[in-house]
């Protein structure tokens, strides 16, 4: 496991700044401004996730600790870092700031408190920092925050892609969807979590939509557009792969992020042979692990499953 370890100190000299004018009557000064770059983030995250999978837990911790002091924390769907943090510090007693993960965990990212309620390790916490009364605004005030609209235009976006496919339809309604989210993102942010909610529930899959739009005229600004995005921490490593991937299986028949071989892509595919290192630098570049991890990952979940 050491191969996936890195210094967190390493992430210091990620944290970009840059410039802004501002102008008070005849006098122009600079500003500066820190912009925290998340692509390390989630990096990071992955090595906290192998080191929980192998009982590492003061590791993992220290881990997520020193990330929460750089980056405003996620609590992303795949890998929960904000709950895994509580619990390891309720596990490990370490003295954190309890009630204020719990309530971003709740207010925030969405976590229904009948969830919270099944982890045992926070049966009694629970109990000591919040009333039921308190509980239950929280999860309001989630509700409240979800930008309904977005979400409902979201749905209607997924239901067509989907009803779409190897239809007569299908290029002109992944057309019409990338320039419905170029506006969306524009004029109402990126829809993560905090903004509409846990649209997984709803088998909303941004991923799998992204994954249509490599022929459409706008896919270089949207490309830009939601790489600017992943650095801020708002989109997932994970949907800027599959929109990638979508561009470079539809020209190349090839995967962008693993070699290619007869067997992973359809037959009239090219059967790569680049060097390993080609694809963990464009998997790194978007702030996915490595081949390496997620082939250990992969078995290791085998095993254990068994």
């Amino acid at each position: 496991m050491k191969t996936f370890l890195f210094s967190i100190t390493a992430l210091v000299f990620l944290i970009s700044c840059s410039s802004k004018k501002t102008i008070t009557g005849e006098n122009q000064e600079k500003t500066d401004i820190q912009e925290v770059n998340y692509i390390p983030y989630y990096l990071e995250v992955y090595k906290v996730d192998s080191l929980m999978l192998v009982k590492k837990d003061e590791e993992a911790f220290q881990k997520l600790d020193s990330l929460f002091r750089i980056y405003q924390p996620k609590n992303q769907v795949a890998s929960s870092e904000i709950l895994n943090y509580v619990l390891l510090a309720e596990k490990l007693k370490k003295n954190i700031d309890t009630k204020k993960y719990i309530q971003s965990l709740i207010k925030d990212w969405g976590i229904p408190v009948k969830e919270l309620k099944k982890e045992t390790a926070l049966t009694q916490t629970l109990q000591n920092i919040f009333s039921d009364t308190e509980l239950l605004s929280l999860e309001q005030q989630h509700i409240k925050n979800i930008d309904w609209e977005y979400r409902k235009i979201l749905k209607e976006m997924f239901v067509a892609d989907q009803k779409s496919r190897s239809k007569q339809d299908e290029p002109q309604v992944d057309e019409d969807n990338i320039k419905k989210m170029l506006h969306l993102i524009k004029t109402k942010g990126y829809p993560d979590i905090p903004t509409v909610g846990r649209i997984d529930l709803e088998r909303i899959m941004l991923s799998v939509m992204y994954l249509h739009f490599a022929r459409a005229d706008e896919y270089k600004e949207f490309r830009a557009l939601l790489f600017e995005n992943l650095k801020k921490g708002k989109a997932t490593p994970i949907e800027m792969k599959q929109f990638m991937l979508g561009k470079y299986n539809l020209v190349y028949q090839q995967n962008y992020f693993e070699q290619t071989t007869r067997d992973t892509i359809r037959l009239r595919g090219i059967t790569t042979n680049y060097p390993k290192d080609t694809f963990n630098i464009r998997r790194r570049n978007i702030g996915l692990p490595s081949l390496e991890y997620e082939k250990w990952k992969n078995n290791f979940m085998k095993q254990h499953n068994n």
